[in-house]
């Protein structure tokens, strides 16, 4: 028999973990790298092409094609900034011990230890050129697209785009609507209606904000951002 939990949202370090109750999401595209990890059982992993795979964990690239289903249990996805890869294999059992840890725990340093530690990762390996940097650059700072970012870096839109994927591994939209969603998922937090987020992070409304981040994490927000969700930023360790 499943539990069913309060969910549990952890930001920050170019890093976002959930860990919840999930069922079968659809077909979806994650913006950035994730891994998953189901607490309870096996997950169904669907490929685009309607290839069934079970596993324990694993990990999904960002931008590619996949459903997945929990079967009710409960799920641990961590996503990474688009760009940034994982240092070793991963460890379910490890996993699932700390974050078992951290739900049955009633202080918050469990989760900040998990965190910070979560999977061992290291810096990423990704090597880009000085423009590409300059591109990410730009997008962490304000919404742009990429006829913008080509002209202000005096480049073709095409190439522009073509050597962001490359080099990155998810469209500039992508990498763009990834950190978009951090930052609305940190007003999220703060208490703040999914109107006042999807108007602040600059979406046309929040039926606009639903659409994208059920096409990015494969469930809509109103099943993320419950009254039940627990949930803080995290800053870097010392």
């Amino acid at each position: 028999m499943f539990l069913h939990m309060p969910s549990h949202l952890l930001l920050g370090r170019g890093r976002a973990l959930f860990v919840g109750n999930l069922g079968a999401l659809p077909l979806h595209r994650f913006a950035a790298n994730a891994v998953l990890v189901g607490l309870d059982d096996a997950f169904d992993l669907v490929h685009d092409d309607g290839r069934v795979e079970q596993h324990q964990a694993a990990f999904v690239r960002g931008w590619q094609w996949h459903g997945l289903d929990f079967h009710g249990g409960r799920a641990a996805t961590l996503f990474l900034e688009p760009g940034a890869t994982l240092s070793g294999r991963v460890d379910a059992a490890a996993l699932r011990e700390a974050i078992e840890g951290a739900l049955s725990s009633r202080r918050p340093e469990p989760w900040s230890d998990l965190f910070h530690s979560a999977l061992h990762l290291g810096p990423s390996a990704l090597t880009v050129t000085e423009r590409v940097s300059k591109v990410a650059e730009l997008l962490t700072g304000e919404p742009c697209d990429a006829g913008t970012l080509a002209r202000r870096l005096g480049a073709s839109t095409s190439l522009l785009e073509h050597t962001f994927k490359e080099q990155v591994g998810v469209p500039i939209g992508a990498y763009r609507a990834w950190h978009r969603m951090v930052s609305a998922a940190e007003l999220a937090l703060k208490g703040r209606s999914l109107t006042e987020v999807a108007h602040h992070g600059g979406f046309y409304d929040s039926a606009h904000f639903s659409k994208l981040f059920t096409g990015m994490f494969g469930l809509p927000p109103s099943k993320v951002f419950t009254h039940g969700l627990e949930g803080t930023v995290v800053s870097a360790p010392r």
